[in-house]
């Protein structure tokens, strides 16, 4: 799990961090945005190495007993203190992949708009 830009299925969290996909699923909808897996077109999941490492907290916060609301709220605080935290550099490397997402989905856009005019 080196690889930042790397995406891994459900099925391959669930195996690597032993929990079950069903409780992967509920962890993503009642935590909100702190859980977002990237969706494939064809809407499957694919967790970055941040979604493990926020997976693996989840885990280590539910077996020392907390709720899912404390959970949220302790996962809310720490991103916070990573924003406040963040250098012109992080936000810099963070805008580049933004806009390398955008570049390439804008030439799928315009690709695909271009073959259903032919």
């Amino acid at each position: 799990m080196d690889d930042p830009q790397q995406r891994y299925t459900i099925q391959e969290i669930s195996e690597k961090l032993n929990i079950p996909k069903p409780t992967l699923r509920f962890w993503e909808k009642a935590l909100g945005k702190l859980l977002v897996p990237f969706r494939t077109p064809g809407g499957q999941r694919r967790y970055s190495v941040e979604n493990f490492h926020i997976i693996q907290e989840i885990n280590k916060l539910r077996k020392a007993g907390l709720s899912i609301a404390e959970i949220k709220r302790e996962l809310n605080s720490g991103h916070k203190a990573k924003i406040d935290n963040l250098s012109s550099d992080h936000i810099d490397v963070l805008a580049d992949r933004i806009a390398e997402i955008v570049k390439k989905e804008l030439r799928e856009f315009l690709y695909s708009e271009e073959n259903l005019n032919r």
